[in-house]
């Protein structure tokens, strides 16, 4: 299932680019007139929880990568970043019971820390990995974001794992730069350029195993903080989308795709906030097209057919169930009844 976003809406979590200006400094560069040319304030960037535009954010990532013709910046403010620095799920990622929910939290929790893209975890045979992916293509800077997470990523692993010797794969969404140095450094010999994906595999076996920080309380705490967050976003989220349904329904675009890039959110992240509040998609889609079409039965005189057709309908017939469903009556026999009920009244 496709995930997308509108990058006008996207934002970012400050804490795995906080170290930004810092990182110019040490290429030997001023940071503040390349922070200002983008639109930022130094102090922008002092607040791990800050949330800044997305694609602002990576407006400056390129530029900063640019003024210090760095070609690994992105692997550098990687090498920066602590688990931590990626708030609560850094958090829940340490004080997992064991290193596979440490990977489900990740996934499940990530668009606390942005929603322009998300981590995939799977499992084969013999190896488990984490993807990451942006869902908005053709970005600049995406490299360096790629680099960034990457590392990020491995981060993540070894602090489940307890740093343990453990053999990991690395594949880069991008081309081989001229010094391959600094990656080997980082990553070793299981690494690999111009992949279609940014990812990290190693043994599936670690799963099993406790993270040396695992707290289970602690973890049970962080979960439900998570909830909450998720609660309230989700509450937020069900008491503005009978009016974007309804738009969606009388512009032809109601797939959750589209309904997701109204809420700046992944669709991964609709739906997850959805069940949140004890919903689905398709329940309250299912409610604003009996809203709808209620409306346009009592207060138009347009045909069921083109009712139908207004509200997704490919048959009236289908609408024509639907409705008999929602109101135990025809959509005809029910535009009858309310004229009848308003000449009596």
């Amino acid at each position: 299932m496709e995930t997308r976003v509108d990058l006008e809406s996207a934002t970012f979590r400050v804490g795995p680019m906080i170290n930004l200006a810092p990182l110019v400094r040490s290429l030997g560069y001023d940071p503040e007139p390349i922070f200002r040319r983008c639109g930022f304030e130094l102090g922008d960037f002092n607040h791990p929880d800050h949330r800044l535009p997305y694609q602002q954010g990576l407006n400056l990532l390129a530029d900063c990568a640019q003024t210090t013709h760095c070609a690994h910046f992105g692997l550098l403010l990687g090498e920066m970043t602590e688990v931590s620095l990626i708030g609560l799920v850094g958090f829940l990622v340490r004080s997992a019971p064991t290193v596979r929910q440490a990977m489900y939290s990740l996934v499940e929790n990530l668009d606390l820390q942005e929603d322009a893209g998300s981590v995939v975890f799977q499992t084969d045979n013999d190896y488990a990995s984490l993807a990451y992916s942006i869902h908005i293509p053709g970005l600049r800077a995406s490299e360096h974001v790629y680099d960034l997470c990457a590392l990020i990523m491995f981060k993540v692993v070894l602090a489940a794992c307890g740093d343990r010797n453990i053999p990991m794969t690395v594949k880069l969404v991008r081309s081989a730069p001229l010094d391959v140095r600094p990656y080997r450094r980082l990553f070793g010999n299981s690494l690999f350029f111009n992949s279609t994906e940014c990812s990290v595999s190693f043994p599936k076996k670690c799963l099993d195993w406790v993270p040396p920080s695992a707290d289970r309380w602690l973890f049970q705490h962080l979960e439900q903080e998570a909830y909450e967050i998720h609660s309230r976003h989700a509450k937020d989220m069900i008491g503005q989308l009978p009016v974007v349904l309804r738009h969606g329904l009388l512009t032809g675009k109601t797939k959750a795709g589209d309904i997701a890039d109204r809420f700046g959110v992944g669709e991964r992240t609709l739906h997850r906030r959805l069940r949140s509040a004890g919903v689905t998609f398709r329940e309250e889609l299912d409610r604003a097209r009996q809203s709808v079409s209620e409306e346009l039965l009592s207060k138009t005189n347009l045909p069921v057919y083109d009712i139908a057709q207004t509200l997704g309908y490919s048959e009236s017939s289908g609408f024509i169930r639907a409705f008999h469903r929602w109101s135990g009556t025809s959509p005809s026999n029910w535009r009858k009844e309310q004229g009848q009920s308003r000449s009596l009244s």
